[in-house]
């Protein structure tokens, strides 16, 4: 028996029709249009890939040295300089820092070199300039907050003059600082002021200081409003802040001891001892350990010393200061036991 033969179903439409038709050779005109076609294609690459790396470069250039985008003229000539600061340095202390010239065009600005004149003298921690189109330039200043104060004395000037220290040892003349703010800060005691460059090197062992300070406005606002001198005579050999207080007398504080334990146990120790204070100025020494505190009357000679906690404060000459004559007379701004050539 023969297998059935299946039959093929006829084409419903006229695409289904088999046409087995041999292309034709491509014509010399046909290659021309494709060989037009690739080029155009590659010619469009190309482009779009010059333009990219052109992109890129100006980009560099801009930050790099962005006058050189510009015609040499410089651009638009500058406008308005803004200025924004989190302290207290405004638009004519910027504005004298920069000396642009009136004939300062935006574009061609060099920002970097404006800034490295804003960062002078230690007042500004860091600095940003910035282009607004069409001829505004935007100042943004992050200012160093003072801690403490020194007096330094030029060579040949029997003046003195205060500069103010940040939390991170950096000396600076504190311009816009308003005075009354100026005298509540605490002078510095046992330090040694050293040239460097335009400025001052940093005082070492600011860091302990600015944390006591910040605690007792904290822990003791009231104590710490008599904080006149904080000494770091002692921090590098034995890791105390001795203190001269205008209520208490002296006190001295350990380093590697939390600063509010310590300010706690002052605080009752000065409200059990309010009566010897009637009598005269006491040394309170929290640097025993062992949660001790140690208070001993001051003698006069020492009390006189607490005047500067004992310690010298930098000076720009060579000549002694006078040394007050006890803690009680000691008129403000406090005089110190001697003086270092700077």
């Amino acid at each position: 028996m023969n297998p059935p033969v299946l039959e093929t179903p006829p084409p419903r439409t006229w695409r289904e029709i088999p046409q087995p038709i041999t292309p034709r050779a491509m014509s010399r005109e046909g290659r021309r249009r494709r060989a037009l076609a690739a080029a155009r294609t590659a010619g469009v690459a190309l482009v779009a890939l010059a333009l990219g790396w052109g992109g890129v470069e100006a980009v560099a250039i801009w930050r790099k040295n962005p006058g050189a985008l510009v015609a040499p003229t410089g651009g638009t000539a500058l406008g308005l300089v803004t200025v924004r600061s989190d302290g207290v340095l405004g638009e004519e202390w910027t504005r004298a820092a920069l000396a642009l010239s009136p004939q300062a065009r935006l574009m061609a600005l060099d920002l970097a070199a404006l800034r490295a004149r804003l960062l002078v003298g230690g007042q500004v921690r860091d600095a940003e300039l910035t282009r607004r189109l069409p001829d505004k330039l935007l100042v943004t200043l992050y200012e160093r907050t003072p801690v403490a104060r020194v007096l330094a004395r030029a060579a040949g000037d029997d003046t003195p003059r205060t500069l103010l220290v940040a939390g991170d040892g950096t000396v600076f003349a504190g311009a816009g600082h308003a005075p009354e703010a100026v005298a509540r800060l605490p002078f510095l005691g046992g330090v040694r002021l050293v040239r460097e460059g335009e400025g001052f090197a940093p005082v070492a062992g600011m860091a302990a200081v600015a944390d006591l300070l910040a605690a007792a406005r904290a822990v003791a606002p009231r104590l710490a409003r008599g904080f006149q001198v904080v000494s770091l005579a002692r921090l590098a050999a034995d890791g105390a802040l001795v203190v001269s207080s205008d209520e208490v007398g002296e006190i001295v504080f350990a380093a590697r001891e939390p600063f509010a334990r310590q300010l706690a146990r002052l605080e009752l120790a000065f409200a059990s001892a309010r009566r010897q204070l009637a009598a005269g100025p006491l040394r309170v020494d929290l640097s025993l350990g062992g949660g001790q505190v140690l208070v001993a009357r001051q003698t006069v000679a020492a009390a006189a010393a607490a005047g500067d906690g004992g310690l010298a404060l930098p000076s720009l000459s060579s000549s002694p200061a006078e040394r007050p004559s006890s803690a009680r007379s000691l008129p403000p701004p406090p005089a110190f036991s001697s003086s270092h050539a700077l």
